[in-house]
């Protein structure tokens, strides 16, 4: 169904798109304010995205302080001056736009950041990189959408809250409170700089995250990262006519379902797999140099909407478990991706499923596969609703590997240090929050039966107590965040400029003092 407030494409910009104030003679500020972006907000906000989207800001590449995040910051900074707003820069993590006076009325928290395009990190080169057809660091405007890296995570959403911000301080608007952009700069990478913000800093009344879906995201999983990890040699005698494994890779990145993975095996074993039968995933057996390699593609995506993607370490586990591999590490691991994670997204096959009434279930992904400094480790990425705590989830993951050292091999092993068990959080259904966002969702896009919705994904949200994320991912519509050709589409970009706008105006309303009463002496006489 198509949204109420942006049925169709909105007509092309009005000369007054270039003055905001052309509207303030239309009736209230909130009235003018409403019209101006119903007629101008689109254009204005995709010119920003792409203004953002240019800027390279992977944490895995640089640090905070790193050119691409610097020219970014200064870039925001000119941006919010030039608007009457206030930037601050709290020691790069994060970027804070203000505007208006006192205690902070209504916070939108973002995030800066972006993942990889190529697995270590690095900007593209060439300029459009395996796995993408259209550049990553430039927007490209096609078909009602906007492809980029960050379109949808999160560039696209900054543009729209500070294209909102500036409409109504344009035209005059006083908010009762501070009105805040919070944007960290490590969402993808490492939040300690937002955590301490969080901690430090007076919270606003409302804090609304642009960073999962619509209509109100009330529950957030766990995030959870295990590793294993087993030498490449092993003791076991080696079978006759075994196949030697050179080497082994899948996926780019933890939160990202592998679409690639590669074997290479020594000399020029036979291969044929009925993996190659699986819809979605592709085979190639190729000579490289005196080795073989099988190149496995499937379909990557955000690891928290795994059901959504195909992954290549699947398939690469099956067909290595169709092959008489010599015993070793990487051998190990693909048999375990083979016996217990292979098909089966909930964690059912490790004795680690478990859901929760309002959140989704344990998801379990393999997402990395690598090989260094003599051993293979193989990494997976879990979303946990809300049930077991951490120690006793931890509990049950060393149950898990007990069972995989039992019935694949006693070399494979841990790396505890790399063990992260993250806390699901769960937001009030009941406050004014949670029913004011619900009812502007249900007003744009005429879904009288719109309800908060539980995710997988982890945002800033669960930083600030009572937060909710507000888009933007429009339920039923494809997510391609972290995922190659990532984009937004042009209909989400102006559902937020919408649904943002009456965020703003209605969360700051419910803060706004009541107006004076006269006093007995001060009513007019009859």
């Amino acid at each position: 169904m198509l949204l109420a407030s942006c049925a169709t494409t909105p007509a092309p910009s009005s000369p007054r798109c270039d003055d905001v104030t052309a509207y303030a003679d239309e009736g209230s500020v909130e009235d003018a304010a409403r019209r101006f972006v119903a007629d101008c907000a689109l254009d204005a906000t995709v010119e920003l995205t792409a203004e953002l989207v240019r800027f390279p800001t992977v944490r895995a590449k640089e640090g905070k302080d790193g050119p691409a995040f610097v020219a970014m910051r200064d870039h925001l900074k000119k941006w919010s001056e030039a608007h009457g707003f206030t930037f601050e820069d709290f020691d790069g993590d994060p970027w804070v736009v203000s505007w208006g006076d006192g205690e902070p009325s209504v916070a939108f928290v973002l995030h800066a950041d972006v993942v990889p395009v190529v697995e270590d990190g690095v900007e593209a080169r060439p300029r459009i990189p395996n796995g993408w057809t259209k550049p990553a660091f430039e927007v490209v405007r096609e078909d009602g959408r906007l492809y980029g890296r960050g379109t949808e995570d999160d560039k696209g959403p900054i543009a729209s809250v500070l294209h909102t911000m500036m409409v109504l301080s344009k035209l005059g608007y006083r908010p009762h409170g501070k009105i805040q952009a919070i944007i960290g700069t490590g969402e993808e990478h490492d939040w300690d700089g937002m955590v301490a913000y969080a901690k430090a800093e007076p919270n606003a009344r409302f804090v609304v995250s642009v960073d999962a879906n619509y209509p109100a995201v009330v529950a957030e999983s766990g995030f959870v990262k295990w590793v294993l990890s087993a030498p490449l040699d092993s003791d076991t005698p080696k079978p006759k006519g075994c196949v030697e494994v050179v080497d082994a890779k899948a996926g780019q990145f933890l939160t990202q379902v592998p679409g690639d993975a590669t074997l290479t095996l020594a000399g020029r074993p036979e291969v044929a797999s009925t993996i190659a039968k699986r819809e979605n995933i592709d085979v190639k057996v190729e000579e490289d140099g005196a080795n073989t390699r099988v190149t496995v593609t499937g379909r990557a995506v955000h690891s928290s909407t795994a059901e959504d993607g195909d992954s290549a370490l699947w398939a690469l586990g099956a067909l290595a478990d169709e092959l008489p591999l010599c015993p070793g590490g990487i051998r190990d691991l693909l048999a375990t991706v083979a016996k217990y994670l292979d098909g089966d997204h909930f964690g059912a096959r490790l004795g680690l499923a478990h859901d929760h009434e309002a959140m989704l279930p344990l998801l379990v992904i393999p997402t990395l596969l690598r090989v260094e400094d003599g051993r293979a480790t193989l990494a997976v990425n879990m979303r946990r609703p809300a049930g077991p705590d951490e120690a006793a989830f931890g509990a049950m993951l060393d149950r898990a590997l007990a069972t995989i050292q039992r019935e694949v091999s006693a070399t494979i092993v841990e790396d505890e240090k790399q063990r992260y068990i993250g806390k699901p959080a769960l937001a009030d259904t009941d406050g004014p929050l949670v029913t004011t966002l619900l009812e502007i969702y249900r007003e744009a896009s005429g879904d009288e039966d719109a309800a908060p919705v539980s995710i997988r994904g982890g945002t800033y949200a669960r930083l600030f107590p009572g937060a909710v994320s507000f888009g933007p991912a429009i339920p039923g519509r494809e997510y391609r965040g972290h995922a190659p050709d990532e984009f937004l589409e042009e209909e989400a970009l102006q559902l937020m400029n919408t649904t943002l706008l009456e965020a703003l105006l209605r969360l700051d309303a419910i803060g706004r003092p009541p107006a004076p009463r006269r006093s007995s002496s001060d009513q007019p006489r009859p």
